[in-house]
């Protein structure tokens, strides 16, 4: 696929400034038309989307094979582990993992100058219309992950103080710059979406799964209210996006995310998709990590997710295990591994119902949505307390949302009642013999639920601010070796 570039005037500071060619060949052009500007974001988001890829190793969804040798799980020990500074490993040696920032911004500066220029475009009005509401969208949502990975976890209460990242929505040039407030971080993403949701209402127009649309901002914009706790927004907001779509029965035999699925609103992310287990070797040095069987066990044998979205092997010692969300050989997903789709907005109005106590409406979001994904009902228990309800969601959550972008430690990060999560690492030798087993803790309320600013950013600009963090050193028990 050939990419295609903006020629742009100016760029953010964030990603750079460079002397951009005034020549333009057949790999690049100057945007003129709404179809330009749509393609360089198609392949910001729907191909190269840009997230912090080790996300899934932090939570309690991925679990360590004890048996791999140390060399095949190493690289994603500071993750893992949840180090204070992620991007060196305990010998000092440098990890490129922390590169979400540079990406996200480097998406923001190209929907800023998309949202500057397009009213200039040529072509028809609704084309206009659409392609700029697709810019609030996206930048919408890159600000949101954004705010979510480095940003303090929501709290109303000190969000007008509280750290969030710096905001950037016009092409003005800032050498350097510091951290707006986590409060003025939703507001532009809820003055984003609002913008977005009235373009796609004025455009009119229908397009594929590629193009995030009216249905897909309202369950995003349901999941800022929900976010920030506002719970009957969140409701309005995924009524209006239920409305709009209908969900899909979930099938074994067959991928789930396809182009003709109603429920798919929006699908992005082609490649390289998350990172833990994105390979589907049977031997141990291709398992060095796995679905945990703490999520696992959430899923019970009428639940048709757990064979539709995992492929189960031998680990080859005749135990089994699970690999996730079958993207790489299409038994997933024929479209993006990332989705806004259907569920998530009977999800998002089922926790708002929950902390407002309304157990019926719970239970009844959570009736029509597992209709649609076990093959026997009669087996499930639903609540009938408020806090069993919202445990009951928040699990349901956990699995239906599972692997697909941020979701589960964003999920992590807002709750009231964090788990504590340990993870176990096993060193052993490249021979396989056993020498110690490290276990990590992440704490309830732990600082390190927030990632450190990258570093290269925290070198070149001294007004950005680091959040702080905790060291983390683990519990070693040694092996005995009996010769």
């Amino acid at each position: 696929m050939k990419k295609i570039l903006f020629v742009l005037p100016v760029l953010l500071t964030f990603i750079g400034c460079s002397d951009f060619l005034d020549q333009v060949d057949q790999d690049k052009l100057i945007p003129e038309k709404p179809e330009h500007y749509a393609a360089v974001m198609l392949q910001e988001f729907s191909w190269e989307y840009d997230m912090f890829f080790d996300i899934d190793h932090m939570t309690d969804n991925v679990s360590e094979d004890e048996n791999a040798i140390t060399s095949t799980k190493f690289g994603k020990k500071s993750t893992y582990t949840w180090q204070r500074e992620i991007e060196f490993n305990e010998d000092g040696g440098k990890v490129d993992n922390n590169l979400a920032w540079r990406g996200m911004y480097e998406d923001i500066a190209i929907m800023n100058y998309t949202i500057d220029q397009i009213d200039d475009a040529i072509g028809d009005e609704e084309e206009i219309y659409y392609t700029k509401g697709e810019a609030y969208f996206l930048r919408a949502l890159s600000y949101f992950n954004l705010l979510n990975l480095y940003g303090v976890p929501y709290n109303a209460e000190t969000a007008n103080s509280d750290l969030g990242v710096p905001l950037r929505s016009n092409l003005e040039v800032n050498q350097f710059y510091s951290r707006n407030t986590v409060a003025e971080g939703y507001s532009l993403i809820e003055n984003d979406l609002m913008q977005a949701i009235e373009l796609f209402s004025m455009s009119g127009l229908t397009k594929s799964s590629w193009h995030p649309d009216l249905a897909a901002s309202y369950v995003l914009m349901s999941r800022v209210k929900l976010f920030q706790e506002k719970w009957q927004e969140t409701i309005d907001y995924a009524t209006k996006a239920t409305e709009l779509g209908s969900l899909s029965r979930v099938t074994i035999d067959e991928p789930f995310v396809t182009a003709g699925n109603q429920e798919i609103l929006y699908s992005y992310h082609t490649i390289r998709p998350t990172w833990p287990l994105i390979d589907y070797g049977t031997t141990l040095e291709f398992s060095a990590y796995r679905a945990s069987s703490d999520l696992m066990d959430l899923y019970d044998d009428n639940d048709l997710r757990k064979e539709a979205f995992f492929m189960e092997l031998l680990d080859g010692n005749g135990s089994n295990y699970y690999r996730t969300k079958k993207s790489q050989m299409g038994l997933y997903t024929d479209l993006g591994f990332a989705n806004i789709r259907v569920a998530e907005a009977y999800l998002n109005r089922a926790e708002a119902y929950a902390h407002l106590e309304d157990v019926g409406s719970v239970v009844s979001d959570m009736e029509t949505l597992l209709n649609k994904r076990y093959s026997n009902t009669s087996t499930i228990v639903y609540p009938t307390t408020p806090e069993e309800a919202l445990t009951f969601v928040l699990n349901e959550r956990r699995k239906e949302l599972c692997f697909e972008d941020h979701h589960r430690w964003f999920d992590l990060r807002r709750m009231k009642n964090r788990p504590e999560i340990k993870h176990i690492f096993t060193i052993r030798d490249e021979q396989g013999t056993k020498l110690s087993t490290e276990t990590f803790t992440l704490l309830s309320d732990d600082l390190n639920y927030t990632l450190p600013i990258p570093l290269y950013e925290r070198q070149r600009n001294p007004l950005i601010r680091n959040n702080e963090r905790y060291e983390k050193l683990p519990e070693t028990e040694d092996e005995i070796i009996v010769n």
